[in-house]
């Protein structure tokens, strides 16, 4: 799917306005029932990973009875050392002209459990859930955190975060968590954004009926506060669970982002997004040659 930006920077290039001599190619994990596939596309629905393509092609079929099909192709080498299940790639272009200290950011992959501590007695570091022996698989990277809670009770990790200023993203910038949900005695999750040990902006995640992979959008003008804390030194993220009476609950965290929603450069954007049929499973431990076809209708 060529993006309605894509087109317009695509109109750009012909007219010579743009350059387009490089590009990325981001990797995601959402499907079309995380984020639907349309032309309205301005980002993936969770990017995990992004690299430069290596070189492009063309390819032009003629059919037998006369008509044509033009495509460009775009290929690049994962590495070795990245891993995930790859539900939808993004074309960018590779370079902008205009910088932006408060873009996309991953915040976390939650690969490190030693960058998690319970927030409470006992301390003590999170646990971890490594592949390839686990379920569920880890879309990103190769490993989980899992936040277990009892009945009606809630868990919560933190993670010491260096100088994070989130005072620049407006209403409509997202906050994004990826995650996977065990079971259907899950009440809530909360994310908070600290900027001292008693004050912090919040968000709650309700639980849903149904198990399996999440990934839940919420909105900056959502955040509620808790005491007086400031968005622009924030030095501190928590994620709690909150299991319901009817028992214990188990989530495993899988990333968290934020996303610029409305910030619009006419020179940067997504120009293509495709949602694979069959997700890539890319395991650690050796490269993968991946190409992504983008076909152009005159």
């Amino acid at each position: 799917m060529i993006t309605r930006f894509g087109k317009r920077f695509i109109t750009s290039y012909l007219a010579g306005l743009n350059s387009f001599s490089k590009q990325d190619l981001a990797i995601g994990i959402a499907n079309n029932t995380d984020y639907a596939l349309s032309d309205t596309n301005s980002r993936l629905g969770f990017e995990f990973y992004r690299l430069p393509a290596d070189f492009a092609s063309i390819d032009i079929q003629t059919q037998s009875n006369g008509t044509s099909t033009y495509a460009v192709i775009y290929q690049t080498t994962l590495p070795q050392d990245m891993a995930g299940i790859i539900s939808e790639i993004g074309i960018y272009p590779g370079s902008r002209t205009s910088k932006n200290n408060f873009d996309d950011k991953i915040l976390s992959d939650f690969e490190n459990n030693l960058l998690w501590t319970q927030s409470t007695s006992p301390y003590g570091y999170a646990d971890i859930i490594s592949s390839p022996s686990v379920s569920p698989f880890p879309r990103i990277g190769n490993a989980l955190i899992p936040i277990t809670a009892t009945s009606s009770q809630t868990k919560e990790y933190i993670s010491t975060i260096a100088n994070l200023d989130i005072s620049g993203y407006s209403a409509n910038d997202t906050v994004v968590l990826a995650y996977n949900q065990e079971d259907t005695n899950l009440s809530s999750i909360k994310i908070k954004f600290y900027s001292s040990d008693t004050d912090y902006f919040y968000t709650t995640i309700t639980g849903e009926a149904t198990t399996g992979n999440k990934i839940s959008n919420i909105m900056f003008s959502t955040l509620l506060s808790s005491g007086t804390p400031n968005l622009d030194s924030i030095y501190k993220i928590g994620i709690s669970a909150t299991a319901k009476s009817s028992g214990t609950t188990k989530i495993n965290l899988e990333g968290l982002r934020i996303n610029d929603e409305d910030t619009f450069d006419p020179s940067y954007g997504l120009i293509s997004r495709s949602v694979l049929s069959t997700p890539l499973v890319k395991v650690s431990g050796r490269p993968s040659d991946i190409e992504y076809r983008m076909e152009i209708t005159f």
